[in-house]
């Protein structure tokens, strides 16, 4: 039936290819049958690539929406036929399944913002504009701080509301996305009301290009802006930073608390580095543990987005081995907003075979979920396409969770960044004196 379906959808694409062709928008880089085409590519490949693809939402609304933007398409801008293909992705709610890369916009604002509790701050940008680092943002073009990112969420792809939250702000880098929601208009500058220090001023980014890697590395792993001259936050006084910055470039590092008895680990990506292996640093790691006599262990998944879950296999069983660290009260696995994909297995196998006790925010993403997208690419927009292909089930088949709960949650407030403090690191620290 569902296979029916799909031709009957398909069918009347193709019945309608020549209807309302007469393109109404000037300055269009496609045509209104190239941007039919790559619609028709996404809905296919969506639906005979993923394995459930509407688990999480409803067909006919994917489908309405896509009839809706297959007949809209002759009387809108191509960036707002890239807006509605991004929202229609998104409707999935998997954040594996979505348009993705540097194609989705030609033009790139270099700043980032992140959402604290009490509003959302400048915390990366070029660095021309290196003294707005530490800004509350209070509009967005024609829109509030909040207005705004609203009209972003809608069309964020995401598993849950927290990664919602890490991912939206990746789309305020973007001139095509923000053009195509009517935020900027047709500017080539982004402007915002900004408040330092109790002083309100207005800033305006201009556009430029930028070579992005293909996976918007510096957005999901650096931390960082779209320029070759960015400035973080975290660049500066590093010699304050807390543990869980100092290294946001190194895929995994530890150091001993001597005084707690205690390892950090900080495990930022799960892939072996140009340097050395994984396995060969999760040996140095539990021959560093024996050899001490280390009571304690921490692992910090913050930054981690992913990457192979096989990897992290031997973590898992090495803990498991250490009937002295696998107690309550001696492992600790810190997570938040960013916990996602093969970090989000590695927690969930935590959870299930270990004794931790969880701190930080809630994860990005569920403990069973799709994965391991396929990677298509649209015919004419030349936009990159995600769908996922395999279902993860990490815990039970019955764990209908949409993220791990912490034991220990802790929210996180923009003075207590800016002030190079780490909330979730201080209270375990504090808790294990």
């Amino acid at each position: 039936m569902k296979n029916m379906i799909f031709i009957v959808s398909v069918m009347y694409f193709m019945l309608n290819a020549h209807a309302l062709s007469q393109n109404l928008v000037e300055n269009r880089s496609l045509s209104d049958e190239q941007w039919r085409e790559d619609l028709q590519f996404l809905v296919e490949k969506i639906k005979t690539t993923h394995p459930n693809p509407f688990f999480n939402s409803s067909e006919d609304t994917f489908m309405y929406s896509a009839k809706l933007l297959y007949d809209r398409i002759p009387k809108i801008k191509d960036n707002e036929v890239i807006v509605e293909l991004i929202r229609i992705t998104s409707l999935l709610k998997d954040g594996h399944t979505r348009l993705h890369g540097k194609n989705l916009t030609k033009l790139w604002f270099p700043i980032r913002v992140y959402e604290f509790e009490d509003g959302y701050f400048i915390t990366a940008i070029h660095r021309d504009y290196i003294n707005a680092i530490g800004a509350k943002v209070i509009k967005i073009g024609k829109y509030t701080v909040d207005e705004a990112f609203e009209r972003i969420k809608k069309i964020t792809p995401h598993d849950n509301e927290y990664s919602l939250s890490y991912t939206a702000p990746m789309y305020l880098t973007m001139q095509s996305v923000l053009n195509g929601l009517n935020i900027i208009g047709d500017s080539k500058y982004l402007n915002l009301i900004i408040e330092k220090e109790g002083k309100i001023s207005e800033l305006n980014i201009p556009a430029t290009g930028f070579d992005s890697d293909s996976d918007l590395m510096w957005y999901w792993m650096f931390n960082s802006v779209p320029t070759t001259e960015s400035v973080r936050f975290i660049d500066l006084e590093k010699e304050k930073l807390p543990l869980v910055y100092r290294n946001m470039d190194k895929f995994y590092w530890f150091e001993y608390l001597k005084e707690l008895e205690t390892v950090y680990f900080c495990f930022n990506i799960c892939a072996d580095s140009e340097n050395e292996k994984y396995s060969e640093f999760n040996s140095k790691l539990w021959e560093f543990i024996d050899r001490n006599n280390v009571k304690r262990l921490i692992i910090d998944l913050r930054n981690n987005i992913g990457g192979n879950n096989q990897i992290v296999l031997p973590l898992v069983h090495d803990i498991i081995r250490h009937d002295d660290i696998n107690v309550k009260g001696n492992l600790y696995i810190n997570i938040g907003r960013k916990t996602w994909s093969a970090a989000m297995h590695c927690a969930t196998w935590l959870e299930k075979h270990t004794n931790a006790i969880f701190v930080g925010e809630p994860t990005a993403s569920a403990p069973n979920h799709y994965a391991d997208p396929n990677r298509f690419t649209l015919p004419n927009s030349k936009i990159e396409l995600l769908v996922s292909r395999y279902y993860w089930q990490n815990s039970w088949p019955w764990d209908e969770r949409n993220y791990i709960e912490p034991e220990i949650l802790v929210k996180l407030y923009s003075h207590e960044y800016f002030r190079h403090h780490d909330p979730i690191l201080e209270l375990l620290l504090n808790k294990l004196k």
